[in-house]
């Protein structure tokens, strides 16, 4: 029998075509699975190796056709064999055997297309797994990761795609958010401002937009987000949506506001506390007699300020120094009480608890310095007879918490009281006018026969500590 020569090969392909079913394409090739050039190259394949001993070395099919459908490459072939074989033997009964080489070569081109069709199940099984494992690990990450806010839109903001991180950090099921515009998340002032389309627009336009600005919550709370918008393109390189990832920076930034109000706080007590430490050096100046008493004197006052800010620095924000533990700490810095208020000569009582404001609390504890100093010095706690009694109690003035102190001191020989130096004075003028003028005290101080007596009524800012 004859083989496939450049004299036959067009009459090859013309019968071939005539067995294909009917479905012309542009520049009068048909749909199958095997083009023109296709058959064509294949002919000339088969040419060239019909007459070579063994199966063909080399693949007889074009990429594009192992690329086709097996079954429709496999019709194709076995249409292609048959209109070799019948336009090589002529009509009438075949009785001379095809060449063993022609049919090497089908064969050849057959298992060609059904080995690269194993293969590509293969590589298609593999890209599956792996895309599997992908997408379980994506939605891992994100239903995980519920401090953001991660979701999708399409191009014009409507919400696609609704992770649980955005349902924790928004407040909105996936039911309630999909199919809503993204513009639900932002607040009523952004939203009148304009600010979901400027955030698309500039996605769209520089690739990535910033997004760090307080945002909505289903429950009407507002939620602050450090995050960003950027686009998600389609197969053409346009924009076909948007990915919003947003991490929920609430708590750090109220964390940062309240570094701020105490920034501000300290700031505030500083110059506060500057402006005592000034004044106070001023005063004992002017009362000290030598250069040691000014020493002796100041280092002590000084002291008195330094366990106020102690107590103060122990404070949380809305915490208040109590009355009781300002008086205990006084007194147990003399020496005259234990920590739990209790000493032979003193006598503490009143309701525990009671909470002073704290910007009066710096003049206030050195009032009671200088009471404590002047009867550690001349008075209750140093002469043998003295006693001293600190009574307190809460009255209630037309709605106004006041306290209410009495410091009497008693057993007291007066004569060797009279002979303190004049440097306390100051403490007598503590309670006589700082305190009225600065905390709106009323306020008397007596020297009477057995020892001094001082009572100091003061408003305060409540009731007592829980």
């Amino acid at each position: 029998m004859p083989l496939p020569t450049e004299s036959n090969i067009a009459t090859i392909l013309a019968d071939w075509r005539a067995r294909r079913p009917d479905r012309p394409m542009p520049q009068g090739e048909t749909t199958g699975a095997l083009s023109d050039r296709d058959a064509e190259a294949l002919l000339r394949f088969v040419m060239a190796h019909a007459n070579a001993h063994g199966a063909p070395t080399q693949p007889a099919l074009t990429q594009a056709a192992i690329d086709a459908p097996l079954e429709a490459v496999l019709d194709d072939l076995a249409r292609l064999r048959a209109s070799t074989l019948d336009v090589l033997q002529g009509p009438g009964p075949r009785e001379d055997a095809a060449p063993h080489g022609l049919m090497q070569a089908f064969d050849s081109a057959a298992a060609c297309a059904r080995a690269h069709e194993a293969a590509l199940a293969q590589r298609i099984r593999r890209l599956e797994t792996r895309l599997r494992e992908s997408d379980e690990r994506y939605r891992s990450i994100v239903t995980t990761a519920l401090d953001y806010g991660i979701f999708s839109t399409d191009a014009e903001g409507i919400i696609r795609s609704w992770p649980s991180g955005a349902h924790a950090v928004f407040g909105w099921t996936a039911e309630e958010a999909i199919g809503q515009h993204a513009s639900m998340t932002f607040t009523p002032e952004d939203c009148a401002a304009g600010v979901p389309e400027q955030e698309m627009r500039m996605a769209h336009e520089q690739g990535s937009a910033p997004d760090v600005r307080w945002h909505a919550r289903k429950d009407g709370d507002r939620v602050f987000i450090e995050g960003v918008m950027r686009p998600i393109l389609g197969a053409a390189g346009e924009t076909a949506g948007f990915l919003k990832v947003g991490r929920d920076a609430t708590e750090r930034r109220q964390w940062d506001a309240r570094q701020q109000v105490l920034l501000k706080e300290l700031q505030h007590r500083t110059r506060n506390i500057m402006a005592v430490v000034s004044a106070v050096f001023e005063k004992t100046r002017l009362g000290s007699t030598d250069i040691d008493d000014l020493s002796t004197t100041y280092r002590s006052r000084l002291g008195a300020l330094v366990r106020v800010q102690e107590q103060l620095s122990r404070l949380q924000e809305s915490d208040r120094v109590d009355f009781d533990a300002l008086l205990r700490n006084e007194l147990a810095s003399m020496g005259a009480v234990d920590a739990d208020g209790h000493g032979e000569r003193v006598e503490l009582r009143g309701p525990a608890g009671v909470r002073l404001r704290s910007g009066s609390l710096q003049t206030f504890a050195l009032a009671l310095h200088e009471l404590a100093t002047n009867a550690s010095k001349y008075g209750a706690l140093v002469q043998p007879q003295g006693r001293l009694a600190v009574h307190w109690r809460l009255v209630d003035e037309e709605g106004v918490p006041w306290l209410h102190i009495d410091w009497r001191e008693s057993g007291i020989d007066m004569a060797r009281a009279t002979d303190a130096p004049t440097g306390g004075g100051y403490g007598r003028e503590l309670i006589e006018h700082a305190l009225p003028y600065q905390l709106g005290a009323r306020t008397t101080y007596a020297l009477e026969d057995d020892g001094v007596h001082c009572t100091i009524e003061v408003p305060i800012s409540g009731a007592r500590a829980g």
